[in-house]
């Protein structure tokens, strides 16, 4: 009697849940979503299973189940029944669950891939466990390994993304080459492209070697000195955030196509990570908080066991320079000063004027200015472009120095003291927004041959040192430390931290010490008595509106000193 009570109700049970599958295809056909199950042996075959693991008995979720081998026509995604003629079984199957008669069901079987089941024995169990509103269910878990995982949310979209990534992954054998790399894609059509990436690296490595380079040689070099370093400047950025449909795979690749169309527009060389920082803040995106690269170059140094670690300074610092050309610098010693700093082999000046819209120029002046500013480089045999900007010089410098390494502009008129002037002076608005240093110029353009640093331990006097060091370590300048101490135990910290990196790097340096009560007359003091040829700061500590104002210090010394300053942010 209990049975047949419990068979009528599952009847009853049964038709709810055929009446619930028809409601909710009918609204999956208009939004043009699919329910349907998924087939185990397609995906299995399309991710090219290659193992299984027997994995014996376990709770799985019921959510994770999202396909079947053999009643994909019976069930939808949801496992509720399809077909009105599977009524009895469904019903003799829930009385034998629930009946308290009844002897119970065994375990259902289940195939794993990735994060997702698939039923292999018991879809009418799964089915009726779903309905009871049960999380988990008994099961038999063989675990099959594929080219690729999947998670329980897959779809027949996501499907054939995974389809053509494992025949990207058989095509390449970049997975065997770089075992545990993420290159999946959401745009199918990029594939090829992504191998052209590297085939086209490859063609280059051949070039330079002069000797035939494997795609595997190839692949690990463009993995380590190209993708790796770009993704990375990618994540720090932010950018991945702003567009979460795509994979870190995708911006790099629409990056780089970003960076080719930019290069076409500009007629200038770019790099990738100046291209990000420019993209980034047109999309008014802000980069993560974290350590800056420069930060990492050094704790890297820091942190290895070696006794001579390899130098980070392998590539040029500044290979591309913007400078400001302007009225107030009439013979144009911003220009001569970036000559002198830029010592990249291949490297560029870009050399930009900033017209405001009420004090334009007559055409031809501005022809004299390109015809002078070309003249000048071909007489020092480099080479650069020359760009008209409209707008407010400040705002339309940071813009530009975005796509370039340093930033080098006449000190004119350093910044007042009154708090008004302060707010409103164009060189604050550059020092406080400014992402890469800053170099400025008064008097006369110098080489830089002997430098002083001061070293207060925040952030923006690593980024300093890291400067510093380069053209000490890469140039043999002549290094003089100011260790600015506070009278805490970080004083000795901050020693420890900057002889520590500078012997690793091989670097010799004078060190001398000062009070940051005191900061400016010692820094100004110091400059003068040394008889230095370059300055090297760090900016301000964050961007609040009473560091603006009220931490001068930095002002100061540009106003008192003569010899070029570089202001590190």
């Amino acid at each position: 009697m209990e049975d047949a009570n419990t068979y009528r109700q599952a009847l009853d049970d049964f038709r709810r849940a055929r009446s619930k599958a028809a409601m909710q295809r009918f609204w999956a056909g208009i939004k043009g979503r699919s329910l349907d199950l998924l087939p185990y042996d397609e995906i299995s075959t399309k991710l090219r299973a290659v193992s299984q693991t027997d994995r014996g008995v376990r709770q799985v979720p019921l959510k994770d189940i999202i396909g079947s081998v053999s009643r994909i026509q019976d069930f939808d995604r949801n496992f509720l029944p399809l077909r009105d003629d599977d009524m009895d079984r469904w019903a003799k199957v829930k009385t034998a669950m629930t009946s308290p008669l009844a002897q119970g069901v065994p375990p259902v079987s289940l195939y794993q891939i990735g994060d997702a089941y698939f039923v292999i024995d018991g879809n009418h169990r799964v089915s009726i466990a779903k309905e009871m509103g049960m999380e988990t269910i008994e099961a038999y878990v063989t675990e099959t390994q594929t080219k690729v995982p999947i998670s329980s949310t897959l779809t027949s979209d996501e499907l054939i993304l995974k389809t053509a990534y494992v025949n990207f992954l058989e095509d390449t054998r970049i997975d065997q080459i770089l075992p545990g790399v993420d290159f999946s894609l959401k745009l199918v059509e990029n594939y090829p492209l992504l191998k052209e990436h590297i085939t086209v690296h490859q063609y280059y490595m051949g070039i330079e070697k002069e000797r035939p380079v494997s795609f595997e040689e190839a692949a690990i070099h463009w993995y380590e000195t190209l993708f790796f370093p770009v993704v990375a400047s990618i994540e720090s950025s932010g950018l991945h955030h702003a567009f979460r449909d795509l994979t870190l795979t995708d911006l790099y690749l629409w990056l780089l196509d970003h960076q080719q169309t930019l290069q076409q527009d500009l007629g200038i060389a770019l790099k990738p990570e100046n291209v990000l920082d420019y993209t980034a803040d047109k999309e008014g995106i802000k980069a993560e908080a974290g350590w800056s690269p420069a930060e990492e170059q050094i704790m890297q140094i820091l942190l290895r066991d070696d006794e001579h670690p390899e130098s980070p300074y392998q590539d040029c610092l500044f290979q591309h320079v913007t400078v400001a050309l302007s009225d107030d610098d009439p013979n144009w010693i911003a220009l001569e000063q970036a000559v002198l700093v830029n010592r990249c082999q291949g490297g560029a000046i870009r050399g930009v004027h900033v017209e405001r819209a009420d004090t334009q120029k007559p055409d031809e002046e501005i022809e004299d200015y390109k015809r002078r500013f070309d003249e000048r480089l071909s007489e020092v045999g480099m080479s650069g472009k020359f760009f008209l900007r409209q707008g407010e010089p400040a705002s339309a410098l940071l813009e530009f120095s975005l796509l370039s390494d340093l930033l080098v502009l006449k000190l004119s008129h350093p910044p007042a003291t009154s708090l008004m002037d302060r707010i409103s002076h164009g060189i604050i608005t550059i020092l406080q927004q400014s992402r890469r240093p800053v170099l400025f110029v008064k008097d006369d353009p110098l080489v830089v041959s002997s430098i002083l640093l001061p070293f207060d331990g925040g952030q923006p006097s690593k980024e300093a040192l890291y400067i510093a060091a380069y053209y000490a370590a890469r140039y043999g300048c002549q290094l003089h430390l100011l260790l600015v101490t506070k009278g805490s135990d970080k004083d000795e910290i901050n020693r420890y931290y900057v002889q520590t990196y500078l012997e690793r790097l091989g670097v010799k340096a004078d060190y001398h010490q000062g009070s940051s009560e005191s900061f400016t007359a010692d820094v100004v003091g110091l400059a003068e008595s040394l008889a230095v040829s370059t300055l090297i700061l760090g900016g301000y500590e964050n961007t609040s509106i009473f560091d603006r104002v009220f931490s001068q210090s930095i002002d100061e010394i540009l106003a008192q000193v003569t010899i070029p300053v570089m202001i590190c942010q």
